[in-house]
């Protein structure tokens, strides 16, 4: 379970500290919680989920040896992250004085960005946390300045605010339809770990390019998440909305990736809106509309795409334990490791494990009445 501190004021650099120690938790915020909003988790597994659902974190420290997912292990997966935001992140690697020059070496030829000795001195932490954090900051303001997404050449989040907000004003003043789409590539997580890095950003390049060419010259497009895209269609009503989506559908389907071992597609899942002409509503609510959509399109096992004035039943999929996931559950639990046994397995492999169970209940209380028997028989 993560920890963070209870106040969160917005102005303060965000740090993740990740230790299995709680004395070097503890420590680490009592040093760095008076200037910056302190993150902490004991293992680099809820180290990564945090990464992965908070974009604000700008520096990581981290420690090396520790359960679940290692230093070692955390660090790879931030700088192989499809995210450039994740993957650019300083990561500074907290060791023992029992690390090797070679250990570190290796860390480092793996994308470290600096390194800090245990017990660390608190000069030592705080300084190199405003560095770094001060860096990031840089990068961050660097990227809103320039408005574009590197990868795709598309807009970033911050020029889509920009500019769609002109264009709906524009539309609001003159009573004039305007539509906002969002699409996001289904199960790109499982793309990117099954394939890695060089065909997931193969995916989302090919799918930028593919939106650019369906693009109208007044028409905004934007990318703002690892795989999810934004649409700001002016002009465009609800019937013109969809005939825009199938076109993009039907380009982004036919587009067919080589991983080297097979040949694979992907789909999106998408969620619009087209809030009635004069509706009296801020650009921020359209964009909240079109992205409830997708959530709701994406929590569908039916539709794959959503506008957001419909009704759509949500219905959640059966979670399906195959007896490779069970012998799996096994493994773990006889190699001590059942904290890594998915929660959505736990009442199969009980279910598993129940008539073992109450055959030891029923073996132990045998054992002991035989015992008792044994005891009279002595006196």
């Amino acid at each position: 379970m993560s920890e963070q501190s209870v106040d969160k004021p917005t102005d303060k650099p965000e740090l993740l500290v990740v230790d299995d120690s709680k004395v070097i938790r503890i420590a680490a915020r009592k040093m760095l919680g008076n200037d910056y909003v302190i993150h902490l988790a004991e293992d680099g597994l809820v180290g990564w989920e945090m990464l992965q659902s908070n974009n604000a974190i700008s520096v990581v420290f981290t420690d090396l040896s520790m359960p679940n997912l290692n230093g070692m292990e955390l660090l790879e997966n931030i700088r192989s992250s499809g995210s450039d935001n994740i993957a650019n992140l300083p990561v500074i690697i907290m060791t023992g004085h029992d690390d090797s020059e070679t250990m570190k070496q290796t860390v480092f030829d793996a994308g470290a960005t600096d390194f800090i000795t245990k017990p660390f001195e608190s000069i030592d932490l705080v300084s190199r946390a405003k560095a770094y954090a001060r860096l990031s900051q840089k990068v961050v303001e660097l990227e809103k300045k320039t408005g574009y997404d590197k990868l795709t050449g598309l807009y970033n989040a911050n020029l889509l605010e920009e500019q769609g907000a002109k264009a709906f004003s524009f539309s609001h003043r003159h009573k004039l339809a305007i539509s906002a789409v969002y699409f996001e590539i289904a199960d790109f997580q499982n793309c990117f770990l099954s394939y890695g890095k060089k065909v997931a950003q193969h995916v989302i390049v090919a799918v930028g390019k593919r939106l650019q060419e369906a693009m109208r010259e007044e028409d905004i497009a934007a990318r703002i998440g690892v795989a999810k895209y934004a649409l700001i269609l002016p002009m465009t009503n609800k019937h013109q909305t969809e005939i825009v989506i199938e076109r993009i559908r039907a380009s982004i389907n036919k587009l067919v990736f080589d991983t080297g071992k097979e040949k694979i597609r992907v789909s999106f899942t998408t969620g619009y809106t087209t809030p009635d002409i004069g509706t009296d509503m801020a650009f921020s609510e359209l964009l909240e509309q079109a992205d409830d959509a997708l959530l709701r399109a994406m929590s569908s096992s039916t539709e794959q795409v959503v506008c957001f004035d419909d009704e759509v039943e949500i219905i959640e999929q059966q979670v399906v334990v195959t007896e490779q996931d069970v012998q799996q559950a096994f493994e773990h639990i006889l190699d001590g490791n059942f904290y890594q046994i998915p929660g959505q397995h736990l009442d199969t492999v009980m279910e598993r494990l129940s008539p073992f169970l109450q055959y030891v209940e029923n073996q132990l209380g045998n054992e002991t009445e035989l015992d008792k028997l044994d005891k009279n028989i002595a006196l």
